[in-house]
């Protein structure tokens, strides 16, 4: 083993909270150090809605985290302008809804008071007529139907441009690292001992070690010796291929619970359930009924959406704050920064709870304990300087394809991820080259995120870039892709193999659940073009 390193913090986990303090803490002038133990973004953070809104489900019960959720997206909203972009939501109202179209309204009334917070338009009132004109795909049912406008992100870009503001200020991030065991001396935490992608212990000391962990974070702060009480809930989302609508549809479960369809550039999300969830966070499974659950609210007011077919799922666990007794979607998204040196594990924080629309203000609170335990006096900057790619204007796509010699489309998806830095991923000697044609994905923006965004498997590639996110699901691209990776990582032939069956069957939970007949029919072909790899 060798020598530990040193840093004034030690961040433990690389959602979008724990990026988040370590770009904080990282700009205030402090050492950090920030361990993930699978990849950035691809636990709770990852299998989000993709929004960043104000939750106007939360003012029946908690306006607070509504106001302050609204608040914090303005500032997401300004720091990282090149990744979002505004999604159009219907609200459809049938006869006999829980809430009827006054009382839609009503609330709507209300929520438009915090829009301006998120830089948002206020509600509309359509009629049913108005509504069908707008999305012909509703029932003949509808009685009317409200508009409201929250924010679109690709959470895992977000994810890695608070990891790459903070590695740019001088934090040391590893992906793949999975910390085993919290250094102490007597009551004091002082470190972590870490293994690494390559099976190697390490040791690293810390005057503060932060416990940014998400549903993981019971499991931490038990190696701490201290109790934290969570009360995870799973939820699930089916992923299609292609957009189902232009506007985000909410629909009623069979319970009463609201559920949404947003379309995101060329896909579409549906979702999400939202249960207690008791089992093995590392093995998340979906089931057929939770399928069934979530098709069977938006047949109510989509009636054709069984005709489309969906690709895969995912799913993920909620770090909510623990609370008996109320149903799992009335829990509250707050969250809590807590001090363990009354635990007797002094040097120890974490931060429980929240939502993805909250990150910033919940790394700048946790980062404001770290810098008073620690003597530190540096203001928080996150709310105002931008994240890499938002710092200037961008370029038109059309004349960044021109020049390059890309289509348009992959300038803008080029653009959504890197912004105004789109041009320095390009290589101009193989830039045209594009990986797959379902997602206008270049060779050149592939290599780059093996070279610089710490893409060591075909899953972080996925979650970088969106190798196999489109309709092939992979079989057109993914042993190209593999290639590509290969290369820069130095992979043998053999080595690009293991590459391809790992991301193949690992994909496989999250397809199987939504397999019909034509799903196994496509499957059966992606496997046969994949013969041997299993």
């Amino acid at each position: 083993m060798s020598a530990p390193s040193a840093h004034d913090v030690c961040v433990i986990g690389g959602g979008v909270t724990g990026a988040g303090i370590a770009r904080d803490l990282s700009l205030r002038g402090l050492s950090v150090l920030l361990l993930e133990k699978g990849d950035w973004g691809a636990g709770t953070s990852g299998s989000s809605t993709w929004m960043i809104h104000g939750g106007p489900r939360y003012l029946e019960f908690d306006w607070d985290t509504t106001r302050r959720s609204s608040e914090d997206a303005g500032f997401i909203v300004t720091i990282a302008r090149h990744m979002v972009y505004r999604v159009a939501f219907l609200l459809p109202i049938l006869p006999h809804d829980r809430n009827n179209i006054e009382r839609m309204e009503t609330a709507m009334e209300v929520y438009d008071r915090f829009q301006p917070l998120k830089k948002s338009n206020p509600h509309v009132r359509l009629t049913a007529d108005e509504a069908r004109q707008a999305e012909p795909g509703l029932t003949s049912d509808l009685v009317g139907a409200v508009t409201l406008e929250e924010w679109g992100v690709d959470p895992h870009r977000l994810v890695f441009a608070n990891v790459q503001d903070a590695m740019a200020n001088g934090a040391r991030a590893m992906n793949h690292t999975r910390v085993i065991e919290l250094l102490r001396d007597g009551a004091n935490v002082i470190g972590v001992r870490y293994r690494s992608a390559d099976g190697s212990l390490s040791e690293a000391r810390a005057k503060v070690v932060v416990n940014a962990a998400g549903p993981w974070v019971p499991e931490v702060s038990r190696m701490a010796g201290a109790n934290v009480q969570l009360r995870p809930a799973k939820g699930i989302h089916l992923v299609y291929p292609h957009r189902i609508s232009n506007f985000g549809l909410s629909a009623e479960t069979v319970d009463g619970r609201d559920v949404l369809m947003v379309s995101h550039g060329g896909f579409t999300l549906l979702g999400t359930t939202d249960d207690d969830f008791y089992g093995d966070l590392d093995s998340v499974d979906v089931h057929g009924d939770e399928v069934d659950y979530l098709l069977q609210a938006f047949e109510r007011i989509f009636p054709a959406i069984r005709n489309y077919r969906p690709v895969r799922t995912t799913t993920g666990v909620r770090p909510t704050l623990f609370k008996w007794r109320r149903y799992e979607d009335e829990l509250s998204r707050r969250y809590q920064v807590i001090d363990h040196s009354a635990d007797g594990a002094e040097g120890f924080i974490t931060i429980a709870g929240g939502k993805l629309s909250m990150y910033r203000l919940m790394a700048e609170e946790t980062s404001d304990a770290v810098c008073r335990k620690l003597g530190h006096q540096a203001p928080c900057t996150t709310a105002v300087r931008p994240l890499p790619g938002s710092e200037s204007e961008l370029e038109p796509a059309a004349e960044l394809g021109q020049r390059f010699g890309i289509p348009a489309l992959a300038a803008i998806k080029l653009q959504s991820r890197h912004g105004s830095r789109a041009g320095d991923v390009l290589d101009k000697s193989d830039a045209g080259r594009i990986v797959c044609r379902c997602e206008p994905l270049t060779e050149s923006e592939l290599a780059y995120a093996a070279r610089h965004e710490q893409v060591r498997t075909l899953a972080d590639a996925f979650r970088r870039v969106g190798i196999a996110a489109g309709p092939c699901a992979g079989a057109a691209c993914v042993m190209r892709s593999a290639e590509i990776i290969g290369r820069q990582l130095g992979w043998s032939a053999s080595q690009r193999f293991d590459a391809v069956r790992e991301f193949v069957q690992g994909s496989w939970l999250g397809r199987a659940p939504v397999l019909g007949d034509s799903g196994w029919a496509q499957e059966e072909l992606a496997q046969g073009a994949l013969r041997g790899l299993r």
